[in-house]
Formats: C-alpha cells, structure tokens, sequence
C-alpha cells in the first residue's frame, strides 16, 4: 500500500508541477506535456481501480483533475462564423528543412493575405521570390544564414510602416498592413526555446520587450509566432492577460514536433487584440518542417 501511495503522490506532485513550475526550467519542460500526465493519470487510474488498488487509484484520479483543469479552458473551440476580411498565417519552416521547394510551394497552395515565414533560410530567396512576388509584393525580411532566426512577413496588402527589432539578439518585424484602408499592426517574433536556464530568461527577456512595443501599438492588433510557450504555460497566460490579448485557436490544434509524423505540442500561436475577430482558424503540414502551418481568419468589427 505505501508503493501506490508513493507512487499516487508522485502523480500529484508532477500534476501540481505544471501549475506551479517555480521558474525551474525542468519543471516548465515538463508543463509542456502537461495533457500526457493527464493522459496517463486516468489510464493509472481505471487500470487501479480494476485492481482494486484504491488508494493508487484515487490519486491518480486526483492526479487527472489537476492536470486536466489546466489544460481544459485551452481545448475548448470558440465560435467562430461570419464572413472574411482577411486572412494570416504563420509558417516556421525549418532552417534545415531538406525540401524547401516543396514547403513554399505548399504554403503558396495555402497563402493567406499576410503570413510570415519563420527560420528563414538565405538560400530559398529565388524561390520564395519566383512564388510570392507577385501574389505578395509586400515585405519585409531578415534572411539569416546560420540557424535558425530568419524571419520575413508578405503582404498582399500595402504595408505602411515597418521596423526591424532586435529581441534579445534575435530579429522580429513590426508593421502596419492597410487592409482594404484599414489599418492592422502586426507583431512577428521568434523567441528562444527554453531548452536551457539561460535560454528560457532569454526568452523571457523577449516577451517583456515585445510588451514594450505592443504597448505602443495602436489596435487591432495581431502578434504572432513561434512562441516556443504551450497555452497553458504561466509566462504565455500571464502575458496574454497583461496585454489583454485573445489567442485564435480551435480547440488544442498541436504544431511541434512533427518528427513523429503528429505535433504533440502547441506552441505557435495567433494573438489578437482590437476590433477584430477571429472567423476561422486551423494548421496544415508542411514538408520537411517540424512545425504545422497555422493559419487564421479575421472579420473586423462594427
């Protein structure tokens, strides 16, 4: 009996982790994977109580609610219908990506208005041109020829002011995009994956200069990018909150890694602010990447 409540309390105590990872890089790792615990809390959990092993079986189910509260308000999927203004994407498509052709050729297949390429490789410059230039004249890039902070935004729209940032050494755009004599600002960052100490303070680092800069930036207002945060993460939480941002999602919609052939996490994202809303919002593969393709509708309001 001590071993299922040893184990059992373990469970709760990873559970409770992802809610509170005390800015322990290793904990926050583990938060990313905050559904898995979940996941497997319950399969521990039926599988015990088949057993007859109760008190495994009842932290394991505790284990399962706490997990679960964290993760449930981001697998809800909004309402969203009503027709289109415009349309916005974000493509990370791997700086080593062995098939670069046919990653931009099947963004341009899915090409919204405005998108933006992420680990943007110098050496796919003629081919991104020969596909985009003409359907979106309209850009701004930073072409970085060592892994992995490339970053470029396209327009079919006009844009009207742009800026090239530097976030903690790593470059991201801000712009104004006049869509049909309205205007839209646009945020595009590429932050730093917490994969160490430093690069997660670094990365943080970055979210508390983009405030900065969404702060002053008129709405509506879209931030996007490859975050490298899940929803559920505090420092994502946190900063949407603070910037009184809404995040368009259906429902979990996973983009990393696909090394396995499925995402397993979300950590692309769609943000949005003002008097817009989204109508439509959903991920596609692209070849040789790690990443899905995200890719939204907007509707301006009344």
């Amino acid at each position: 009996m001590w071993g299922e409540w040893f184990f059992g309390g373990g469970l709760i105590l990873l559970s409770l982790s992802h809610w509170f990872p005390f800015g322990i890089n290793f904990l926050e790792l583990l938060g990313a994977f905050a559904h898995a615990t979940c996941i497997l809390s319950l399969i521990i959990a039926v599988v015990s109580a088949f057993m007859r092993l109760w008190p495994l079986a009842g932290s394991s189910l505790l284990a399962f609610a706490v997990s679960g509260l964290l993760i449930l308000p981001h697998l809800s999927t909004p309402e969203m219908s009503g027709n289109s203004d415009f349309s916005v994407g974000q493509f990370n498509v791997y700086h080593n990506n062995p098939i670069p052709q046919d990653a931009i050729a099947t963004i341009a297949q899915n090409a919204p208005d405005v998108f933006t390429i992420q680990e943007l490789n110098s050496e796919w410059q003629t081919t991104i041109d020969s596909r985009f230039l003409k359907t979106h004249p309209y850009r701004i890039e930073e072409y970085w020829d060592n892994c992995c902070y490339g970053i470029g935004v396209y327009s079919k729209y006009p844009i009207t002011h742009s800026r090239l940032l530097d976030l903690e050494k790593l470059p991201a755009i801000e712009c104004t995009i006049n869509v049909n004599g309205k205007d839209v600002n646009l945020l595009s960052l590429h932050t730093f994956p917490p994969a160490f100490p430093n690069q997660t303070e670094a990365r943080n680092l970055q979210l508390k200069q983009a405030e900065q800069i969404i702060s002053a930036m008129n709405n509506p207002l879209l931030v996007i990018g490859d975050l490298n945060l899940v929803s559920w993460d505090r420092t994502l939480t946190q900063f949407l909150q603070r910037q009184e941002l809404n995040s368009a999602r259906d429902g979990f919609m996973a983009t990393y890694p696909m090394d396995l052939g499925f995402p397993l996490i979300p950590i692309d994202h769609m943000l949005y602010k003002g008097p817009i809303a989204p109508t439509r919002c959903e991920t596609f593969d692209i070849p040789g990447s790690d990443h899905k393709g995200l890719v939204a509708s907007f509707a301006f309001k009344e």
